[in-house]
């Protein structure tokens, strides 16, 4: 089963490296693009979307939570960070933080998943690394 969850994986990161904004994504008339994190159950790289999109996921081992973050301002090659703060009775908490390299240096969307099977109330916040600017926040519930 681990190996199995290891080849998800990198399936996965391998897919974030080749899911960057296209050039002509780009503009720059940035009025097109808003700050904003969906997560969904799928992914569909070349229409930069996530599929199933909802915020209640059911919590099953190898379980993937799949983003898609749009940033208002070009995103300029910067990783990006997804950091999960359970939340506690209306306060939250940093659990987990996952990093992801830009695979290219222009752009104003990025699609990628992380792994999530414990059940609780979340918050996914995208950051972008370079400035530490937060782009946008969803919260979410795992069953």
């Amino acid at each position: 089963m681990t190996r199995s969850f290891l080849s998800i994986l990198t399936a996965v990161l391998l897919m974030s490296l080749l899911a960057g904004c296209k050039k002509d994504d780009a503009s720059t008339n940035s009025d097109q693009f808003t700050d904003n994190l969906k997560l969904g159950t799928g992914i569909n790289a070349s229409a930069m979307t996530v599929s199933g999109e909802t915020t209640t996921f059911i919590g099953t081992p190898n379980n993937m939570i799949y983003w898609r973050l749009e940033s208002k301002d070009d995103m300029a090659g910067s990783s990006v960070t997804i950091k999960i703060e359970k939340n506690v009775s209306g306060t939250f908490s940093t659990v987990q933080s996952y990093p992801f390299p830009n695979p290219q240096s222009y752009g104003h969307i990025m699609l990628s998943s992380f792994p999530w099977s414990t059940a609780g109330s979340y918050r996914a916040t995208g950051i972008l690394t370079t400035g530490n600017k937060t782009v946008a926040t969803r919260d979410f519930t795992v069953q």
